[in-house]
């Protein structure tokens, strides 16, 4: 499997429907935004991201992961 990058990502993001939910587990969020959980600024700069990308960010604690969800 190819590493994530946020180039990679932000190209998803942008050609998802309005709507859909990409699923980040906390691997992959720490591999994007180092050093990942539970540091607050990862945190914020993932935040960013999706406010960047037109998501809203939800963190799924219990699961270990985000959902960006693409706005409508």
């Amino acid at each position: 499997m190819a590493k994530l990058t946020s180039d990679v990502l932000r190209s998803y993001l942008a050609d998802m429907p309005a709507g859909h939910i990409f699923d980040l587990p906390y691997a992959q969020f720490g591999g994007l935004f180092p050093p990942g959980e539970p540091d607050p600024f990862a945190r914020a700069a993932l935040r960013a991201f999706a406010n960047e990308c037109g998501c809203d960010l939800i963190q799924i604690v219990a699961e270990e992961r985000y959902e960006l969800r693409k706005r409508t």
